[in-house]
């Protein structure tokens, strides 16, 4: 967009790296300071206090609570998205990455008694199987997944492999074809059929 970049510094610094949209509001609202285009030196010390970019104060081991709520509309646990967070300086975009590249992480973080809920979390959703009934073994197979060909997100399109009878089945548009080696560990999306007990 052309803004100076001492000034787009400062933003990341003052709004303490938690993602691109807090950086972009603090650039709009100082860009008209007389220091905004001057050379940005990383202060060694600061006596102010923490105050985040949504301008309420916060612990400092505490994620901004619009953070947290931005990956918890994603899906996530509330859990999930502080452990998340605090695992990448507050970035919203890093930290949703972050909860897909971690998941043994996440499931030891389940399981700790000072993770904001989750042990209950876990508790109240055991609590509502009612009786005399499983959920089952927990065993899946992989029975279809959705992949991306292209150089790119910005160019080439989706396929997707299914197994049908045993062998894997390429879906490209109006084409189908026996797939020899799937890109399993290549894939976007994946679909699992529960195996019966």
């Amino acid at each position: 967009m052309g803004f100076d970049l001492e000034g787009c510094k400062r933003a990341v610094f003052h709004t303490k790296n938690s993602g691109i949209e807090a950086a972009m509001n603090w650039v709009l609202e100082h860009m008209s300071d007389p220091d905004f285009t001057s050379t940005f030196t990383v202060p060694s010390s600061s006596n102010e206090p923490t105050v985040p970019a949504s301008g309420s104060t916060q612990s400092s081991n505490e994620p901004p609570e619009d953070s947290i709520q931005s990956v918890c509309a994603m899906g996530f646990a509330r859990f999930q998205a502080i452990k998340a967070l605090k695992a990448t300086n507050n970035s919203v975009e890093r930290a949703i990455d972050w909860i897909f590249s971690h998941p043994d992480e996440l499931t030891e973080a389940a399981m700790d008694d000072g993770n904001d809920g989750a042990p209950a979390a876990a508790t109240a959703a055991a609590a509502a199987v009612p009786e005399g009934y499983t959920d089952g073994t927990g065993r899946y197979k992989l029975i279809a997944f959705i992949s991306h060909m292209g150089s790119s997100s910005l160019c080439g399109h989706y396929v997707c492999h299914v197994l049908k009878e045993g062998r894997w089945v390429i879906y490209n548009d109006s084409k189908v074809a026996v797939s020899s080696k799937p890109p399993r560990d290549r894939a976007y999306l994946y679909f699992y059929q529960r195996i019966a007990d």
